[in-house]
């Protein structure tokens, strides 16, 4: 296995284990995803809204899924071929991985 593909398996088990905050959030919570370059090791895309869910296990869910996906041998290797991977992350709806929007 290459240090690629090493990184790769790592980032993907990261993604599924990525933190959510402990804040409780009225209005549900967000799927968020960004893409990583595989070959310089980076997660530097920009966060995107993915889909929100009432509850915080429906998003990990969610998120646990896409996670399984892409660990399958054709994903995998389809990674590898187009040098991104995807980091996935649910985060209460009231918080925003992008920061505060400036004024």
């Amino acid at each position: 296995m290459s240090g690629r593909q090493r990184w790769l398996g790592i980032t993907l088990v990261a993604c599924c284990l990525a933190i959510a905050t402990a804040a409780h959030a009225d209005g549900g919570w967000v799927l968020w995803a960004r893409s990583c370059n595989v070959k310089t090791e980076t997660c530097g895309g920009d966060w995107q809204r993915r889909q929100t869910y009432e509850a915080e296990r429906w998003c990990r869910a969610a998120r646990a899924t896409l996670v399984n996906q892409a660990l399958t041998p054709e994903a995998r290797e389809t990674a590898m071929k187009r040098g991104t991977v995807v980091e996935y992350q649910c985060l209460p709806d009231s918080t925003d991985p992008r920061g505060p929007k400036a004024p």
